[in-house]
Order: structure tokens, then sequence, then C-alpha cells
């Protein structure tokens, strides 16, 4: 067994403790009154049916916890830490509208067989068995059969009284440790006919994925999830994108930019590091399998990001069907799925080059951040509306999916078994009363008629043809501009070869200069040589008239006046000789000065032929540079030229490379063409659709079941019509029923840093591509188990902290095995994390929120990019109200007088005229229930604890800090990292503004920065 699979187990132990839910809707069940199930029942409405949902036990959670604590023998939770709220049940069931039990429909707690395995010693290991066997024994405890003919009458009797009572005595022995009475709630609803009787809510979602995952080779693991499981990282493969430029700039190069783009303003870009994390995934992704993190703080457009992202793949795919053509979208032949009850289902099967390639899944442990998604996606308001107000795709049918003006179906919500089932009426079925035909009947109109397939096919051929014009376009852009992008490397070498040139001509210059200068003086010292050489000759020429006569006696006899005048003769003959000889030596320096300057002169004449050949090429690089200017519209700022490594990483980050209107709309049509080449493809199609899809919607409702084959196909049918798929990571497992690994072609993890390392890993395995999206900076996953336990099991495995379930985010553990990122700094530690790659340019917050949360979380290396409206500039300045006289305590952490000023500022600020939404958010639970009473009059005060605000904003927020003063912990918990500070910040678009008592704040780590920005 490998150490990946040990991770696996304690991860999968740690899930044996998960405490579920207790549904705040179900009541008190009067044991002593007739059963509400055998009453006579009020007629559910049209197409909807009676459940009930019994509960055995209410038990608070913070008691099991206690009971967890003491039997571990750790610390009990302390006075001024935030307790663990809400409650849990012992085990449930689902009756239908006669009583009888659903099949399959009951399900014990896990925690409780996770508790007895804690006191008796034994292995954790054997949990899923055991869960498996007490429901065997329910099932003989209550003599259920199958729902089979012979046996229908017998398995419809209601669950009747006694039953209860044997539920109840059953878990008083299965659980002898509880101190309170076994009590039995019921939840009376109506449901979906055709829903499906789950309650598998009361364990952990990832149970079920764990076990599975525990249980096969590391080998049939999907390469997507060995990646994520990697024990050691290649640290000599990362590339920081901070500390180095060059490694930004290569990301950039247009030739991995994508042909499609989201249709949103076409005035805006993306800013370098969203567009270089665009390039990277579909560089690093697009023909293989991985995972790519991306680190974003808050405001710098990770949901931006991931729209383009669904718009690129949607291209990908409408580039097969482009090839393929609308007859040729699906293979030969059929399957057949059948069915016990009905018509067997005709279903056929799509082009292999259409499967498993496609389909988007957006996850993420954050329910608003799925919502968001998935409400953003086909809302008309999210698009540039003026610009392409002919955006359409299916939008008759899309209109009824959310409450707002929309423009097409690009994503359904299936996260659960009520989303299901309300996408289906919306989108799929018809209701003649409400005047509403669903997408079935269109299909189904089209094909009953032949002209309408005919008329289709040609409108696709018609698609195909603007299609391909465009990206012809779009390639010759990214042609032109990688070339140009490509060149930088050369013009770097050619700037630098040219100022060696120039350099070396200054010297040449300088050299001949000298030479010239040198001939000069040289000529100037001959000069004078000459001048005394004619006067020495002239001197020469008169003593030889002075020779005395018969000079040859006197010479003979050396008489004494030849001896006058030879001395005088030979003196005046050798400087004659001496400056004769000076002269030829000044003759030569002087040639050598010239052959010189001839020599510079000719290595100055072939520089300069380099420089002109130099020249040629950067007339060439700034003529492509003009072009791109000219006719595609991108400022020449936005052009990464030889600037760009000049700039520093915050006017970097700034940029919005390659960006122009005219680029962007061609790659918005790109996308919105796509969207219509999918749209003829399906009605052309339609019969094939119809089928695949009415077989789909009973798939994900469980009411059939088939082999991986036709599931991978029919998922796939969806995903053409329907791109992108949201759902929390707790559903999943329910959705996806298949454990087929590499079934999703792109998994889009968001909000990654709030969510448990072990909450995807039944996703990752299914998917062959994952973008791991969001900050380990913000709140991290919410940890209510005993640390102890935590501890325990981890040694048991002998797993690293790496991998703890109460240290680490699917964040953190994407982040690490990133190749492109930058390391920041731990607080209170010197050491410092890799972070995937990393998004800088903030866009929400005005200062001061932006410069706090820049200081405590980012190391500074945030950059601004908003700027006050006038509408802010009427506001009262962020500030921090301080509150420290007569303090009033009352539910732990609420301070009275804190509330007081609190209503009193959000009064001024109603009555100033400001009507938006205001958030009250703090780091406790019993202050924001007490809020949340108190503003239940104004539906645009909004109130919560930091984590429930997560990936939302407002223009105004108010932070209400409480805590009893007399106690340090509960502020030592709230600063002991700058997350919460940090989240609460990052929420306030215009204002901040901060209630409570400053002189004891301002000590702690975090609070202290922001005490002095806060006046």
């Amino acid at each position: 067994m490998t150490q990946q699979h040990n991770i696996l187990k304690y991860w999968r132990d740690i899930e044996v403790f998960n405490l579920p839910g207790f549904n705040k809707d179900a009541v008190l069940l009067d044991l002593n009154q007739i059963l509400p199930w055998m009453l006579d029942q009020t007629r559910a409405k049209d197409n909807y049916k009676w459940r009930y949902t019994l509960y055995f036990g209410k038990i608070g959670n913070s008691s099991i916890i206690s009971y967890l604590n003491t039997l571990l023998k750790s610390e009990q939770i302390q006075d001024w830490q935030e307790p663990v709220t809400g409650f849990s049940c012992l085990s449930a069931l689902i009756l239908n509208e006669n009583g009888s039990i659903e099949q399959d429909s009951y399900i014990l707690a896990s925690y409780i067989l996770g508790i007895n395995a804690l006191k008796s010693g034994k292995d954790l290991s054997t949990i899923s068995e055991e869960l498996e066997k007490v429901k065997q024994d329910f099932i003989e405890r209550h003599n259920i059969l199958d729902n089979s003919s012979d046996s229908h009458q017998k398995g419809d009797k209601p669950f009747c009284l006694t039953q209860i009572q044997n539920e109840i005595a059953y878990l008083s022995w299965l659980a002898p440790w509880l101190n309170s009475d076994i009590k039995v709630f019921v939840l009376k609803e109506q449901v979906y006919k055709d829903s499906e009787a789950v309650i598998s809510f009361l364990n952990s979602f990832f149970l079920d994925d764990l076990n599975y995952l525990t249980s096969i080779k590391t080998s049939e693991f999907s390469p997507s999830l060995k990646q994520y499981l990697t024990l050691k990282p290649s640290i000599d493969k990362r590339r920081d994108l901070i500390k180095d430029k060059w490694h930004l700039f290569k990301a950039l190069n247009p030739c991995y930019l994508t042909m499609g783009r989201w249709p949103s303003k076409i005035e805006y870009g993306l800013y370098s590091a969203q567009s270089a994390a665009v390039n990277t995934i579909f560089k690093d992704l697009k023909d293989s399998e991985g995972i790519q993190g991306v680190n974003g703080p808050p405001g710098t457009g990770k949901t931006t990001l991931l729209l383009d992202v669904i718009a690129e793949v949607v291209v990908k795919r409408a580039l097969v069907i482009s090839d393929l053509g609308c007859d040729h979208i699906f293979d030969q032949g059929h399957n057949v799925i059948p069915k016990e009850n009905g018509f067997d289902l005709y279903t056929y099967p799509l082009n292999p080059k259409l499967q498993r390639d496609f389909g988007i899944v957006v996850a993420s442990n954050n329910n608003a951040a799925v919502e968001n998604i998935t409400k953003e996606l086909p809302c008309k308001s999210k698009i540039d509306n003026e610009t392409f107000s002919k955006a359409s795709y299916f939008s008759n049918y899309s209109q009824r999916l959310i409450n707002q003006p929309s423009w097409g179906v690009l994503a359904a919500a299936l996260g659960n078994s009520e989303n299901r089932t309300l996408f289906k009426q919306a989108f799929w079925e018809s209701n003649e009363k409400e005047n509403h035909f669903g997408f079935e009947a269109l299909l189904y109109s089209v094909y009953k008629k032949s002209d309408n397939t005919n008329l289709y096919a040609r409108e696709f051929e018609k698609q195909n043809q603007k299609f391909k014009s465009l990206i012809s376009e779009f390639t010759q852009f990214q042609s032109l501009s990688s070339e140009f992008h490509d060149l930088l490397p050369k013009c770097i070498e050619n700037q630098n070869q040219k100022d060696k040139h120039l350099s070396a001509i200054a010297l040449i210059d300088t050299k001949i200069k000298d030479c010239a200068d040198r001939e000069k003086e040289l000529l100037n010292q001959k000069q004078e040589l000459e001048n005394d050489f004619s006067k020495i000759e002239s001197t020469l020429g008169v003593l030889s008239l002075r020779k005395p006569s018969f000079f040859f006696f006197h010479k003979l006899f050396k008489t004494s006046n030849f001896t006058s005048w030879d001395a005088k003769a030979s003196e005046i003959l050798q400087e004659f000789n001496k400056i004769n000889k000076q002269i030829s030596d000044l003759k030569n320096q002087i040639d050598n000065c010239l052959n010189s300057i001839k020599d510079y002169q000719l290595e100055k004449k072939a520089l300069g032929l380099k420089i002109e050949k130099l020249d040629e090429f950067f007339i060439y690089y700034n003529n492509i540079k003009r072009e791109l200017n000219h006719k595609y519209g991108i400022d020449t700022n936005d052009i990464c030229d030889l600037n760009f490594l000049d700039k520093s990483i915050k006017q970097i980050h700034l940029l919005n490379p390659y960006h122009s209107k005219k680029i962007a709309r061609l790659r918005s049509e790109i996308f919105l063409t796509a969207l219509k080449l999918h749209e003829n493809a399906i009605l052309v199609n339609a019969k094939k659709i119809r089928n695949n899809l009415n077989a789909y919607f009973q798939l994900i409702q469980n009411t059939i079941k088939t082999d991986d084959k036709i599931y991978q196909n029919l998922w796939d049918t969806f995903f053409l019509c329907v791109p992108v798929v949201s759902t929390t990571l707790a559903s999943v497992g329910r959705l996806f029923s298949s454990y087929s690994k590499q079934q999703i072609g792109w998994l889009l993890l968001d909000e990654a840093g709030q969510a448990t390392a072990q909450s995807v890993v039944g996703v990752i395995q299914r998917s062959k591509r994952c973008v791991v999206v969001g900050d380990p900076l913000q709140v991290e996953p919410v940890v209510t188990m005993p640390v102890e336990l935590v501890k325990r099991l981890r040694q048991e495995y002998r797993v690293d902290i790496d991998w703890s379930y109460s240290k680490t985010s699917v964040q953190q553990l994407a982040d690490r095995i990133s190749r492109y990122g930058t390391y920041m700094d731990v607080s209170g530690t010197d050491k410092k994390i890799w972070t995937g790659f990393p998004l800088r340019t903030h866009r929400r917050c005005d200062d001061p929120m932006f410069r706090i949360a820049n200081d405590i979380a980012y190391n500074g290396q945030m950059v601004k990019a908003t700027n006050l409206t006038p509408e802010t500039q009427s506001l009262a300045v962020s500030q921090w109200y301080n509150v420290s006289d007569q303090v009033i305590l009352q539910d732990r952490h609420v301070v009275i007088d804190e509330i007081r000023l609190l209503k009193e500022k959000i009064f001024q600020l109603r009555s100033s005229g400001f009507n938006k939404q205001i958030y009250v958010t703090s780091p406790f639970k019993s202050i924001a229930r007490y809020c949340h009473n108190e503003f239940l009059y104004d539906k645009k005060i909004e109130c919560g604890t930091i984590h429930r605000f997560q990936g939302k904003e407002a223009d105004v927020v108010f932070l209400v800090l409480g805590g009893d003063p007399r106690s340090q912990g509960a502020r030592n918990w709230v600063s002991q990292k700058p997350n919460m500070l940090n989240v609460a910040l990052t929420r306030a678009k215009k204002r901040f503004y901060v209630v409570g008592n400053k002189s004891l704040w301002s000590n702690c780590d975090y609070f202290n920065v922001m005490a002095k920005e806060l006046k």
C-alpha cells in the first residue's frame, strides 16, 4: 500500500466523524398522536407528491465534540473560543406519501460507529462495511422487501409506532454514551413526482469516493489525481512570475492567446496576469491532463478568468463540429437501456471526438460561488449587450432558468436533487397551463418536419463559413502578433549588438580624433624641424664659402684654420643629420597616423553597415508594431515590446496585453458563432439529441442505471447542449454516479481556499483537466473536529502535516504542484510558501481597505486599479468608531454599546440618502445573530459572520468586533492569521467602518496595522 493510499485512508477516517446538519424545518413528532402519514392527506399540487423524512435524535454538535474531547483526553473548548453550534441526528429515513419506507432510504450517522470504534480501540477502516450491515439489519428488523411485484403489497405497509419505538431502542443500545432521550422529528414536504429519495446528506458526501479510491491501485488513479497527491513537488521547475518578469513575458505570447473570449464589454481586456493565466492553462492542459493552480486575492478577476476559459472550451468543441459537419456528430447505430417499467430507451452514440474533452464542471465548497457563476453565464447584464445585441443561444429556453433577462442556456445548476428537478422543469419540460414549451418540445417539433432539418442544415453551413472566416482573421492577427512577440529576444540581442557597435564607433571616432590630433601635432613638429633644417642648410652654405684658401693643404697639414673650420662644420653637420633623421621619423609617424585613420574609417564603415543591417530589423520590428497599433487598434503601451522588461512589475500588472476593441470583438464573435454552430448542429440532429437527453434526465434522477459507456455518452450529449454544469463539491458523488476516471473534460474549482483537501479527490479522479482557483489567505475551511482526533489519525497513518485536515486546503495542495507562481511570506514566521499563478491586479476596493489588505496579507504585491467615484466622495470616510465606555456584555461576545453605535451610524447613513446594500459582519456568530435580529426591518442590510460573506461584495461594510474586554483569548483567535481581517476588508468596495474597542484590538496582530490607517 502506497503513501498516497495512507493519505486517502487518513482523510476517509476523518470523514467518518462528519456531523450531519439537522433540518431546522423538521418538527417534533408527537408519539401520543396519530402519525401524520396515517391521517387523510390533502392532495399534493400537480406533478408533486408528499414525502416524510424522519430524524431520530436531535443532538447538539457541541455535546458530541465535548464527548470526543473527553474520550481522547484532549482540551475542552475554552470560554473565549467560538463554540461548535448546530445539531445532528443519529439516523434518518424517508417515507412515501402512504407512510411506507422508501427503498434504500435508511441511513445511520457514521460518527456513532466512529465513536464506538474509538472506545473499543477498533480500526476505522471497516466503518463503511459496518454502515452497510446496519442498513441490512434495518431491513431485517422491519421486514422490508424489494419493490418487486410479488412483495409490493407487503412493502407498502405504513411505518407504525411500534417500529419507531423499536428504532429508538436500537439507537439507545447502539449509542449508550448519549446523555439524553432520543426524540423523533418529521419533515413533511411536497416534492416533484420523479424526485429520488436521497438521504445521503446524513453522512460525509465524500466517504464513498474515498472508500473507492483506497480500494484501487494507484495505477488506476487519474493523472490529475496522481499529480494532486504528489509527495515531493519539483521545486527546481518552478517559475516565479513576480520575481522574474521574463517568465511572465513568455506566458503572454499571443501564440497562446485563446480564440474565444467571453462577450463582456469590449473596452476591457484581461490584465497581464489574467491573460497569462488563461494562456498557460490552455498551453499546458489543452492536449494533456493535469492541474493548474491560480492564486487570486479578492477582486483580482478570478471569475472573469474562468469565463474566458469556458468560452475557449466551447470554441474548441466548435472546431471539431466544424470539421465533422452537422451530419457526423453522431456515430452509426444505437444503444438500448432496458427499463423494468415502461418502454426501453434508445440512445445514440456521439462521435468519439466529441466525448470526454469538452464537458465543463464548476464546483466549489461555497454555495454562493456556485450560484454566482451559474447566474452570471446566462445573464444579459454580464455581456456587452450593446455590442452583441444579437447574442443568443437557445435564449427562448433560458429565460426561465434565472430571474433576470437571459441570452442563452449556458449553465445548469444540478448540484442536488431539487436543483435537478427545477432545471428539468424549467428547461426540458413543457407546461401548457403556463404556455411554456420546453426544449424537449422544440426538438420534437424540429424532427417531425424534414423541412426544418434541411433549414437548420443550411443555417449550419452558413454559420460554419462565418466561423471559419473569423478563425482565419484571428489566425492572421495571432500570427503577426506572436511573430512580433517572438522577436523580442532577437530585438534585445540586436539592440545589444547595436549598442555595442555604437560604442565601438564612438571609441573609433575617439581614436581617429586622437590620430588626427597626433598627426597635426607631428606636422607642427615636422614644420619646426624643417625650418631648423633650412637654417642649418643656409649655415652650411655660408660655412662652405668660408673654407680656407688652399683648403687641401690646410686639411693635409691640419692647420689651425682647418681645425677651427672643421670643428664648426662637423658640429653643424651633426645637427643637420640629426634634424634630417627626426624629420624622417616624423614622416613615418605621420604616415602611420594616416594609415591608422584609414583603417579606423574602414572599421567604422564596416560597423556602420552592420548597424544599417540591424536598423533594417528594427524598421521591420517597428513596422509590425505599427501595424498592430494601426490595423488592430492595440495601444502601443499594451504591445509587449522592448520596453516591457524595463517596466516595474506593478506597471506590467496594469497592462492589457494585445487587447483592443477590435480584437475583443473578433474573439467574442468567434465564441458567439461557435454557439450558433452548436445550436444548429443540435437542431439538425434533434431526434438523437432528444432521445439522449430524455435518458440523461432519467439518469441524473436515478431512475435508470446503465454502463459507463452509455453514461459517458449521455453526459457528453448534455454538455453539447449546455456547456457548463455547476455543483457543490458535496453533491459531486451523487450527480456523477460513475467512478469512471476522466469523464469530465474540464473541472473549474472555485474558492478552493475554503475547501478541505479531501473534498475534491472524487471529482479530480473523474476529471481530465483541473483549474484550481482561490486564495489561501481567505477564510480557511471550517474545522470542527477535535485537534487531538485529527492528530491521532494522522499519526496512525504516518501522514505528513502538509496533508492535515485542519491545516491544508485544496488551494494549498494545488499551489504546491503548480509550476507557475510566486513565493509569499507566511505570517508570523520567516518562512515562505509557494502559491499558484499570481493574479495581482485588484479592482474592487478603494483605499484604505486595499492598502491595509495588501499590507497584512499580500506582501504589497497587489496593484490597485480602482479610482474614487463622485458618488463615493459623498460618504463619510472609512474609520474606526471606538467603543470603550460602559461595556455591557450579552451572549458572550456581544457588546451592547457597540450595537447601539452601529444602529446610530447606519441610521445616519440611510438618512444621508444611501439606500444600497450594507453588510454587517463579525468574527463571532453570536454578534452576527444579534445584528441579524436587530436589522430584520431592512432587507438591504445583510448580517453574518466573516465566513458567510466569502465571495461577496458591497459598497459599505461594518465590522463589529465585540469580545469580552477581560478575555484576550478571543482577540488572539481572530488575529492569529491575517485571513479573517483580510476577508472582512475586501468585502467593502467603497467604505469600511469598524465598531469596537480600539485600544484593545490595536494590540493584536494585523489589527494594529488597521488601527494606524483608520482614525
